[in-house]
């Protein structure tokens, strides 16, 4: 049994580790890394594919915001690039999730890491902005949204408990806990209405 149990958790740390090094996150991470010291900007947007299709700079028509999406990142992901986001930044857009729960993560744990990301965030001086993970389109699994408006609830209750902006993006993009099919070509990432959308909830915190 005992047998067992290590190899079990020796191929867990097996997956994680091939997760990571996919090329192309491995590509966008040693930019990211590369560009640690930029000091001119003072707004990062942190997550996944839907954020890594943002054109924020011209979306929100500001120069001073830094795209550190990387498509098909995790919780996970996300938390071992944090070495490479520069402590001089004032504001993090967070939204991150889906892709956890595509790997069958369950919700503890993808809130769990969300928090030491927020925490890792904050020691910096980094004001953190929660977005709340959206749902997917009707075509994918009900399982994937079950989790993820769990995971939200998580985070909405933590970020009032702690006084932090928890902004509910399915309010507009997913008003029924199903992504509205106006919204996106593959019941997952974003058109550019829903960017529209998106950045007009957002830009009063700019």
């Amino acid at each position: 049994m005992k047998n067992i149990i290590i190899s079990l958790s020796l191929l867990a740390s097996f997956a994680f580790a091939t997760a990571n090094l996919d090329p192309y996150y491995l590509h966008k991470k040693s930019q990211f890394e590369m560009l640690e010291q930029n000091d001119k900007y003072n707004t990062v947007m942190i997550g996944d594919s839907i954020t890594d299709g943002g054109l924020w700079n011209e979306l929100l028509n500001n120069s001073l915001i830094q795209n550190r999406g990387i498509a098909g990142d995790t919780t996970d992901g996300v938390i071992d690039r944090l070495n490479s986001v520069n402590k001089n930044l004032e504001k993090a857009f967070i939204m991150i999730g889906i892709n956890d729960f595509f790997q069958e993560k369950s919700v503890d744990y993808v809130f769990s890491n969300y928090l030491k990301i927020i925490e890792n965030l904050q020691q910096k001086g980094i004001k953190v902005y929660i977005q709340s993970t959206l749902f997917v389109g009707e075509g994918k699994p009900s399982k994937y949204n079950e989790k993820v408006e769990v995971l939200n609830e998580k985070l909405k209750s933590y970020a009032k408990e702690n006084s932090l902006t928890f902004i509910d993006l399915n309010k507009i993009l997913a008003p029924n806990k199903i992504l509205k099919n106006e919204f996106s070509y593959d019941e997952l990432h974003l058109n550019g209405r829903a960017y529209k959308l998106w950045t007009q909830t957002i830009k009063k915190y700019f």
